[in-house]
């Protein structure tokens, strides 16, 4: 079989003749970045042929569609998009910066809460009873005697599977003690021989472009260990949408997005027990949240009936599944306890960013906002809890815009206009502190602070029109004679060798995005009665990293005095570690999604006239603050 090596970690993989070369890419586990789901319609899945070592016929011939897709300044360079070839024979790739997606390690933050230990596990150290000849007592009669005297007489439920799997262990016919971990005071998940005393389990954010696992001793309420990553699905898109299609039009494609969510999964939790010196066999428990498509395909749930009227989830309740139905490397039996979801668009990592207000959330009128590739609003009025949804797209991740990239090391986040005109920026640096300073491309975050800065100083109009040429000289014109792009970086200070820049489509982009957000946070507003807000948190990776001025200027949200806008981080991680430490969050988790009521957008007309109106790039009145 063919052998294909990708660059810039090597890595490499053999696939049948063939086999296309974004599909190469995933097997070799490489994210390449591919917005259209392999469509051939972006032309995000850039890649280099190295032409040194690889055969004129090792790839299908470039086509005149693929041809139109390349970049204007491809000379000099063997490009081809991944999602159009196919590989014939051995074949040498480099993956340059801005098409890098999936092993990116997207910026997840949290919030440090202290949350009252009250797990839903627990261990005990039981007696077991050796075996005699004068009387017999089977080694699972022994062993439930031995947990139900620990666990204070409560008879336990004790799996076959369980005592099996003991049974199996070295030691276990000599061993005097054993450790019992017990699930709801009652289920036992696992025995091992002699007394073991860590308890450690797993909280899941599982995001339409990134995953987060958190590694957590669940005795002392404390994160072990965390672990980042791109969501290796973004293969099929870069929206849920996409990802729907692609199961409606191939079923299999289920089971393979959900093996490849799992895989990363593990990856991470290996990764992450071996940081915290934790052994697998100690990882008893795991929370997992996310969007109702994400938590659809990681139980191998359909989720294509949320993508049509009337948009509702197969399940709406929380559910526990054994980890080894899922394939999770933790214990077998361990539950993996996957929060409620409210409607088709309304799912766990919203109510998981619910759960982790205080009583002020529901006091005066308060809107949490968590922009990503769809916008979840839920607005608190005196204690009612009201949320919709609004399909942004994926532009404030950084796809759709010409030079957008992920949030990682190499993507500008914040961009600024000096007084005298010059256009500054800063990019996210690596951990680390080392590698190439150069940028790579524009994050979601740095799309808007251009966008904002750029309306500020007057580059770009109220409606989103780039100024004329000769206004500033980093503005450039087309073949038309308009203002084409705002260049911010010039290619010998950029990692790419190509220009960063910000064109008049990715304005058009993030209007569209905006307007969309907005006209769904104006009509609940208006449904719920609320003239005023009193606060706007802005929760998730993406929110985290935005200024209040700069979605204040571009009026993402209603004005209102910038101080009462404010970040909170990765909610839906802290959510699902408050629900991961203590049982009763998942309680509260349920009593919420009862509660909460949800606005349908979909076919209203008002919908259509406030996203017009919206469109415009331009503070508004500041009569119009709230007081």
């Amino acid at each position: 079989m063919p052998r294909v090596v990708f660059h810039p970690d090597s890595r490499t993989t053999e696939v049948p003749r063939g086999e296309r070369l974004l599909v190469a890419a995933w097997k070799a586990g490489v994210g390449i970045k591919s917005v259209c789901g392999g469509r051939g319609k972006c032309g995000s899945c850039l890649v280099e042929v190295d032409a040194a070592v690889t055969a004129a016929d090792a790839l299908t011939p470039l086509t005149e569609a693929e041809r139109t897709l390349l970049p204007a300044d491809a000379a000099g360079h063997d490009y081809r998009l991944a999602c159009l070839c196919d590989v014939r024979g051995d074949v040498t790739i480099a993956v340059p910066p801005e098409s890098q997606a999936v092993r990116s390690a997207p910026r997840k933050p949290y919030t440090v809460t202290r949350v009252a230990a009250r797990p839903i596990v627990a261990r005990v150290t039981a007696a077991v009873e050796p075996a005699r000849m004068d009387a017999p007592s089977a080694l699972a009669e022994r062993v439930a005697r031995g947990i139900a005297q620990a666990a204070r007489g409560r008879k336990p439920v004790l799996p076959v599977e369980v005592v099996a799997e003991y049974s199996q262990r070295e030691g276990f016919d000599t061993a005097r003690e054993a450790t019992a971990t017990l699930f709801a005071d009652r289920h036992v998940i696992q025995v091992r021989p002699g007394r073991r005393a860590g308890l450690h389990g797993v909280a899941i954010d599982v995001g339409t472009t990134s995953v987060v696992v958190f590694l957590c001793d669940l005795a002392r309420g404390e994160i072990v260990a965390m672990r980042t990553a791109g969501n290796p699905q973004a293969i099929y898109g870069e929206d849920v949408i996409s990802r729907m299609t692609h199961v409606q039009q191939d079923p299999a494609a289920l089971a393979t997005m959900r093996r490849m969510l799992v895989d990363e999964l593990n990856r991470l939790i290996a990764e992450a027990a071996a940081e915290g010196g934790v052994d697998p066999d100690d990882i008893v428990d795991a929370v997992a949240v996310g969007n109702p498509t994400m938590q659809h395909i990681l139980l191998g749930v359909n989720p294509e009936p949320l993508g049509r009227g009337p948009y509702l989830p197969v399940w709406s309740d929380g559910v526990e599944v054994e980890a080894r139905s899922l394939g999770l490397a933790i214990v077998p039996q361990a539950r993996v306890f996957v929060f409620p979801m409210v409607s088709g668009y309304i799912g766990g990592d919203t109510l998981a960013a619910v759960l982790t207000r205080d009583a002020g959330f529901y006091r005066g009128n308060q809107l949490l906002v968590d922009v990503g590739t769809n916008g979840e609003v839920v607005l608190a009025r005196d204690g009612e809890l009201t949320a919709t949804s609004c399909a942004t797209g994926p532009v404030y991740e950084g796809a759709h815009i010409r030079c957008g990239v992920r949030a990682s090391p190499g993507a500008i986040e914040r961009v600024w206009v000096e007084p005298g005109g010059r256009i500054r920026w800063s990019a996210i640096r690596a951990a680390e502190g080392g590698g190439d300073p150069r940028p790579v491309g524009l994050c979601g975050s740095g799309v808007i602070s251009s966008v904002a800065a750029f309306v500020g100083a007057g580059l770009i109009g109220p409606d989103g029109a780039l100024a004329a040429p000769g206004r500033h000289p980093q503005v450039r014109a087309g073949a038309s004679g308009r203002a084409e792009d705002v260049v911010l970086v010039a290619p010998p200070f950029a990692r790419t060798g190509r220009d960063i820049v910000l064109t008049q489509k990715d304005v058009r982009n993030v209007q569209l995005g905006k307007s969309a957000l907005r006209a769904g946070i104006e009509i609940l507003l208006a449904e719920c009665g609320v003239e005023r807000l009193d606060r706007v948190l802005l929760a998730g990776t993406f929110g985290n990293h935005l200024e209040p001025d700069d979605i204040l200027r571009i009026g993402l949200v209603p004005p209102l005095p910038v101080e009462r806008v404010r970040s909170i981080g990765n909610a839906a991680g802290d959510g699902a570690r408050m629900a991961l430490f203590n049982r009763g969050h998942r309680r509260r988790a349920a009593t919420l999604a009862k509660r909460m009521r949800v606005l349908e957008l979909s076919g209203r007309a008002d919908f259509q006239e406030l996203f017009v109106t919206h469109t415009a790039l331009a503070p508004e009145p500041d009569a119009a603050l709230a007081a």
